[in-house]
């Protein structure tokens, strides 16, 4: 599956800098997240991703699942008048993980945005490409996917615990010494979730139930020059809680240097939050 390093290197690729471009890009800067507003697409920023994983099925044989969107503003000319330029674009991946099969299902995908086929709105999570599918529905507070992927086609819905989780300082999530390398971050841990799998050339579709993790970040940023990658975890136990931890690793450092940035934050069941000393952070 794709890395958050490899990601942020591919998000660099895409919007290299362009002859005669005149885009600017916003900092993160300390600000009220608003929702349902933040749960949708922030277009002006370079980068930006919805990410989900989770369970399926019993703890003695779960299924794992991955799909990701993502979007990123390029350099392209913001007067271009084609309907052709590619001035945003949409990324997307998704995998799924059976032992009992002994591989690993993937697909991804790319293309830019418009003419009614690909999309990542403002103003609530909706994001669209070539029939994949990921979007809130506000009456429930739930996401609806629809991945019709290479080997498989995966269905479900996943509906939340609780309000947003903010990551870092109010949802302002630092990731390297510099103020402007941050992003906006939220978390929906502990997603309940009812899924309907079908693999090809496998007749009967696999309805299982689950629980599953959703991360949306949006930057401008990439990683400090000297990062050398980014390790991340998100649990959720069994009692109803979460754990959220990450590490910014420098490059060439030895396994017990102190990494470049470093976070963990604990969600109780009751909702409380506890945000971990840094010092304390060990991968």
């Amino acid at each position: 599956m794709l890395s958050r390093r490899h990601l942020l290197l591919a998000m660099g690729a895409l919007a290299a800098p362009s002859r005669g471009a005149t885009v600017t890009f916003p900092d993160v800067v300390p600000r009220t997240l608003r929702f349902p507003e933040d749960f949708g697409a922030h277009p002006d920023f370079r980068t930006e991703w919805w990410y989900l994983t989770g369970w399926l099925g019993e703890s003695t044989r779960p299924i794992g699942f991955q799909v990701t969107f993502f979007r990123v503003r390029t350099d392209v000319d913001p007067d271009n008048p084609s309907t052709f330029a590619a001035r945003q674009l949409v990324i997307a991946h998704a995998a799924l993980a059976d032992p009992a099969r002994g591989r690993l299902l993937l697909d991804e995908r790319i293309a830019r945005t418009g003419f009614g086929l690909v999309q990542a709105a403002p103003g609530d999570t909706d994001v669209r490409l070539d029939g994949w599918s990921l979007a809130r529905d506000a009456a429930t507070d739930s996401y609806r996917a629809r991945i019709a992927a290479r080997d498989f086609t995966l269905d479900f819905t996943a509906i939340s615990q609780g309000p947003p989780w903010l990551q870092g300082n109010d949802g302002v999530s630092g990731k390297g010494p510099l103020p402007t390398q941050a992003s906006y971050y939220y978390s929906r841990p502990q997603l309940r979730v009812e899924a309907e799998i079908r693999v090809a050339a496998e007749a009967a579709p696999i309805r299982k139930s689950g629980v599953a993790w959703l991360d949306h970040e949006w930057s401008s940023a990439a990683l400090a020059d000297d990062a050398a990658g980014w390790d991340w975890i998100g649990m959720n136990l069994d009692d109803g809680s979460a754990l959220l931890a990450f590490q910014i690793r420098r490059q060439g450092a030895a396994p017990d240097e102190t990494p470049l940035q470093r976070y963990a934050a604990f969600r109780h069941p009751d909702g409380a939050i506890r945000v971990v000393n840094p010092a304390a952070v060990r991968f």
